[in-house]
């Protein structure tokens, strides 16, 4: 049986970061949340509002990745969920989307996925 705890939601807050943006003049092309180590390159590409939006939003796009994550799992469920459990290793932004580059948490393996804001919602792009 999948549990939420398999695939959590919204497991992200980064209200620190997002303080700590609105008190900065000029956006670095990179940025670093200490609580998580997931790494923004690309800040600079977009204004500080869309920054702020897209991580106080950035839980709407993991679960979308999560959800993901599950339907994949249970295409496969023959294999252990840990093959499916994946977290945000780094973030790549640009004016059209984002990319989301996720590690395993459990094996060592990696993927990227795209995101772009289609009538103002997230969508993962397949």
């Amino acid at each position: 049986m999948i549990t939420t705890k398999d695939f959590p939601l919204n497991r992200f807050n980064f209200s620190n970061l997002i303080e700590h943006i609105r008190t900065e003049r000029l956006i670095p092309n990179i940025i670093t949340d200490n609580e998580t180590g997931i790494e923004f390159y690309g800040a600079d590409t977009i204004s500080k509002k869309a920054l702020i939006d897209l991580l106080e939003k950035f839980n709407m796009i993991d679960n979308l990745a999560q959800q993901d994550n599950r339907q994949e799992y249970e295409k496969h469920t023959q294999l252990d969920i840990k093959n499916f459990q994946f977290e945000p290793s780094w973030v790549e932004i640009t004016p059209d989307n984002i990319t989301v580059g996720y590690v395993g948490i459990y094996m060592n393996s990696d993927f990227k996925l795209t995101f772009s804001k289609i009538n103002g919602e997230w969508v993962l792009m397949k």
